[in-house]
């Protein structure tokens, strides 16, 4: 059953791009944890509204407001923009916890496709990185753990489902050392934050294998992660062939809050 959510719309966060704040109608009288979402669309398109009801209602069930990011697009902003934007998001609303009601050491994130990539770029990269310009610096940008549904995490290979005009677009040029500064898999080190991966079996958008290769090197680094395999699945959460996807995305919704749960009692 889906629950309304106090909601406090378009606040102007950093470089003029703005931020759906979300709230859930609970009896919770300390700060809340914050979930922070960022939506897919190859770094050219989406936007905040992109936000699945579905799992907004379970992540605000489970006594979390949330947060949904625009950022800046290309091809008029070329990558790192967006990774900056994302950062940057972090600080302002760890900045604005007291105003928001916001629990500034428990912000956790979520992302689909780029959007995945960017979450797990802003986990991977710390709380202090050169991704963080602009303002709010005195905030850190860190996070607790992060859900990274379909996201390119290698996109030196074709299977990141970058194509040449896509990275065009995205960075401007063609330099491999831009497609390595924009992978996940760059930035993996020991004691990262914990890493839930969401990976459809059918995507022929963002292969398995880049998912796949992401969890291995987070294995190997001995961080915590898991990697939740939906079958039926093609990018974006569409059905391949005539069975549903199997988990739904109400199942997945729920493993997204059980997974951030398990970080909050551990941290």
């Amino acid at each position: 059953m889906a629950h309304s959510q106090r909601v406090i719309r378009t606040l102007t966060y950093c470089n003029a791009q703005q931020l759906d704040l979300y709230a859930p109608h609970s009896t919770s009288t300390g700060p809340l944890p914050l979930v922070i979402y960022v939506h897919g669309g190859g770094f050219t398109s989406g936007d905040k509204s992109d936000l699945s009801p579905v799992f907004l209602d379970a992540i605000t069930t489970a006594g979390y407001a949330v947060a949904s990011l625009n950022y800046r697009m290309a091809p008029a902003w070329h990558f790192p923009a967006q990774i900056q934007d994302v950062k940057c998001a972090i600080r302002f609303l760890r900045a604005k916890a007291a105003r928001y009601h916001l629990d500034g050491g428990r912000f956790f994130a979520f992302g689909t496709s780029v959007g995945g990539q960017l979450v797990a770029l802003a986990a991977l990269t710390g709380p202090h990185s050169t991704f963080d310009v602009g303002a709010y610096r005195s905030e850190p940008s860190g996070l607790t753990a992060v859900v990274d549904m379909f996201g390119p995490a290698n996109l030196t290979e074709s299977a990141s489902g970058f194509t040449y005009s896509g990275i065009q677009d995205a960075f401007g040029r063609d330099n491999h050392r831009d497609l390595v500064l924009a992978s996940p898999v760059h930035y993996v080190i020991p004691n990262a934050p914990p890493i839930l991966l969401v990976q459809g079996t059918e995507d022929t958008k963002v292969l398995k294998s880049q998912a796949l290769e992401l969890y291995k090197d987070l294995k190997v680094a001995g961080d915590h992660t898991q990697l939740l395999l939906v079958r039926n699945m093609g990018h974006m959460f569409m059905q391949v062939g005539p069975k549903p996807i199997e988990p739904t995305m109400r199942t997945i919704g729920n493993d997204m809050v059980g997974f951030f749960n398990a970080e909050m009692t551990q941290s």
